[in-house]
């Protein structure tokens, strides 16, 4: 390959080119023409279409969940790489700069008879994703890339990125409540940003629910700042209901909507274990939380959404938990290893357990069961008890820990509630081990524990070290027990619905029930597009697991059971914050030699180190010097007066290439 530009007889040699393309859903911004990605798009087609013979080319785009390498060999058929480019699409994931660039680190090893290679990015260079703020050693490990690269290829950057960066983003939509009940107000809060250095007034934010539009306010959004909102709706169906907050279109539409499945139960179901038997009125360890859940009349039954239903401590080992959302032990006197392998069990698949203490328990026996530090349900360990119920000589009162557990919070402000006036005679203390994965909801005034909290697989374990009736203290009497317990159970029956949202290229984590397990699932994705499902045997929990990581498109996915007896279960995936910040990295980060502005690709093969081309052109020179004294010689040999001749033009043109490669 020959070229006269430079100097004389100076070779073009091939280029092995790398093209490193964002397909990060900030280049979604839609200009007053294109978008940046298309954008993006034509440089790379006409960075290949203006290539010469023989170069070689390999491709890669900026994205997270979505295969970064799509040329992983070098090509030299421009239409299979034209092709390719074509095909590229913006993504809706955040844009991983680093792994790409890693990428292209890796490809440089290869195609090693080129000597002139080039890594070409073309990206919108968002701030979030070059400079990661959320961790140092994020921009370093960029930057650091960048300078290997630039070491072995010329290394060129070329922006698309918009001056104009403000945007108008949902950054999050959410509720306290992992599902609703029936005719009950549910608040939904919502979080906006305003990536823009102006104010924005009275901005139309509506509220969809099944997709029909449910209610809309105004929102005022200061600059460059977060901004709360709230609505409240009443669910009047069970099931699982599609939730969705919308903002009016803007450049970049795609972070002006957000989504959430709220699932609506008509009851909680939940089952009280009882540890003392009694023919007393309010005698069973039982009774008072019986009463406090559903507190029924004779005249009014109760008709509040907690349903309990009581059984001895001896029925325990034969009941059939999945049907309940939420256990309760009331002062069982010890339990068998059956007994814990069937809690354990319960709690990993999403069961929520509350266990309460009292006279009948055996330290020995939950030291060794339940609270067994490598098989229980809670790495704690029991100690003797403190105060004396029967002599009222020790009086210990309820520390709220500032009321920051989401349980206690609704006390605070109301110290009419009595929280902090309860009288608790006796409790047992407990002694935790380092680095355990348990936290305190509620304090004695000693200090000590009363609530304890812990997680065991996808449920919640919750340790109460004192009893649940009036035997050890006021408080199955007083005003703050009902709302307290009340509080409790629902807090732990959350595990079962699992997490309903993730954000693109998050896998959804699926398990499955017993009467699952012949149905043939499919995942009815955003576009209605349909993926086949299979379960996996969890051998933690001796449960079978669905696993769907094509989460690569935002919006409501369907997971269809396959069954009309089994009704279809919701989730809902949202692209990640990060992109929305639409701030420029440029070259204050970023070394402004490496930038070129995509005002054209004409000149980019020449865009390589001097010493690189004056090496390539020496050595082509010294090459075709030898060649012509070759045929020099012959010409001597055959007449000398012509070959001499041709000797001094041949030494001639090889001086004067050699001065103009200096």
């Amino acid at each position: 390959y020959w070229s006269l530009q430079g100097a004389f007889f100076e070779t073009a040699a091939p280029v092995h080119r790398i093209l490193v393309v964002d397909t990060s859903f900030s280049m979604r911004w839609q200009g007053d023409e294109e978008t940046l990605f298309e954008e993006a798009r034509e440089i790379a087609r006409s960075i290949v279409a203006s290539s010469r013979q023989g170069d070689a080319f390999q491709l890669i785009q900026i994205s997270s969940a979505s295969p970064q390498k799509l040329i992983t060999r070098p090509s030299r058929q421009q239409a299979y790489i034209l092709e390719e480019i074509s095909k590229l699409q913006p993504t809706q994931e955040f844009g991983n700069a680093g792994q790409a660039l890693q990428a292209a680190l890796e490809f440089l090893g290869q195609a090693q008879e080129l000597a002139q290679k080039e890594v070409i990015v073309i990206s919108d260079f968002q701030a979030e994703s070059w400079a990661p703020q959320q961790a140092e050693q994020g921009k370093s490990r960029i930057l650091s890339l960048m300078e290997a690269l630039s070491k072995k290829a010329t290394l060129i950057l070329k922006d698309v990125g918009v001056a104009e960066e403000s945007n108008l983003a949902i950054v999050d939509f959410n509720s306290k409540s992992v599902f609703a009940t029936l005719n009950q107000p549910v608040r939904l809060s919502v979080t906006l940003h305003n990536y823009g250095l102006l104010n924005q007034d009275a901005v139309n934010l509506q509220l969809y629910v099944d997709q029909q539009l449910v209610n809309q306010k105004q929102v005022d959004l200061p600059a460059n700042a977060d901004t709360q909102a709230e609505f409240t709706h009443q669910f009047t169906r069970v099931g699982d209901h599609r939730l969705e907050v919308r903002l009016a279109d803007d450049r970049l539409p795609l972070d002006n909507h957000r989504w959430k499945v709220m699932p609506v139960k008509k009851e909680i179901n939940v089952l009280l274990v009882n540890g003392r038997r009694s023919t007393e009125a309010m005698g069973r360890a039982t009774d008072f939380l019986e009463l406090a859940l559903s507190p029924s009349l004779q005249e009014q039954p109760w008709q509040g959404i907690i349903k309990p239903h009581v059984i001895n401590e001896g029925e325990l080992a034969t009941t059939e938990l999945s049907l309940y959302d939420a256990v309760v032990i009331c002062d069982v006197a010890l339990f068998t290893d059956h007994e814990r392998d069937l809690l354990k069990r319960y709690v990993s698949r999403g069961g929520g357990l509350i266990v309460s203490l009292g006279e009948q328990v055996n330290v020995k026996n939950y030291n060794q069961t339940i609270l067994q530090p490598e098989q229980g349900l809670l790495a704690l360990k029991l100690l003797d008890r403190r105060g004396d119920a029967r002599k009222h000589t020790t009086l210990f009162e309820f520390d709220p820990l500032q009321y920051q557990h989401p349980v206690i919070e609704i006390f605070k402000g109301n110290p009419d509630a009595g929280l902090e006036t309860t009288h608790i005679y006796e409790y047992f203390q407990t002694e935790h081990p380092p680095d355990t994965n348990t936290r305190p909801v509620l304090n004695y005034d000693t200090n000590d524990p009363a609530i304890i909290e812990g997680t065991l697989g996808r449920g919640k374990v919750v340790l109460i070290t004192t009893s649940l009736d009036r035997l050890w203290g006021t408080w199955a009497i007083w005003p703050s027990f009902p709302p307290m317990v009340n509080e409790l159970v629902l807090y732990v029956a959350t595990g079962k619905w699992g997490s309903r949202a993730v954000r693109v290229g998050q896998p959804l984590e699926i398990m499955t029930r017993e009467n699952q397990l012949t149905l043939t699932p499919q995942m009815i994705a955003p576009d209605q597009e349909k993926y086949p499902l299979r379960s996996v045997l969890d051998s933690s929990n001796e449960s079978r697991t669905i696993t769907f990581s094509q989460t690569l498109l935002s919006g409501f996915y369907e997971l269809d059971w396959g069954s009309a007896a089994t009704e279809n279960t919701l989730y809902a995936v949202n692209v990640s914050p990060q992109e929305s910040n639409l701030t420029h990295i440029g070259p204050q980060l970023i070394p402004a030699q490496y930038f070129r502005r995509p005002e054209g690709t004409e000149s980019q093969q020449m865009e390589v180190p001097e010493d690189r081309t004056t090496q390539a052109g020496l050595a082509e020179n010294l090459l075709l010097t030898v060649l012509a004294l070759i045929v020099v010689e012959q010409l001597l040999l055959w007449r000398f007066s012509a070959g001499a001749l041709t000797f001094l033009v041949v030494m001639l043109i090889s001086s004067l290439s050699l001065f103009f490669l200096r």
